[in-house]
């Protein structure tokens, strides 16, 4: 699913309106803390260089990023998907990182359309 893609204004969280609340209310009850081995985890995951594990990867991937992600450019989920012919890369507009829990519909529906494409190929 190659989704064409107009980027988004960079904006922090708290401009974001309904988005910004959408994704405070999905984490309500949620410590906000990270531990010292979640730390650990995801400074070496933001680290390490992993395009010859998606290169390698024999199975269909999607990667999805939000237009306004302001952790992970949404260039990067076709720059991803690039690296292999199993991979697919859609952006969802007015989304940020959390695009799942800002635009839940917009995701769900994006997933269900690549899972029925994926299960009519196979």
């Amino acid at each position: 699913m190659r989704a064409s893609i107009t980027p988004g204004t960079k904006q922090p969280l708290w401009r974001r309106g309904a988005a910004a609340v959408r994704l405070l209310v999905a984490m309500r009850g949620t410590d906000p803390a990270l531990t010292e081995p979640e730390k650990e985890l995801l400074a070496d995951h933001a680290g390490r260089d992993w395009r010859a594990v998606v290169a390698g990867a024999d199975v269909p991937t999607l990667f999805v990023a939000g237009a306004r992600s302001e952790f992970w450019p949404h260039e990067h989920a076709a720059a991803s998907a690039a690296l292999n012919p199993n991979a697919s890369a859609a952006v969802v507009e007015r989304a940020g990182h959390g695009v799942n829990m800002e635009r839940p519909r917009a995701f769900g529906h994006g997933l269900v359309a690549y899972l029925r494409r994926g299960s009519a190929a196979g």
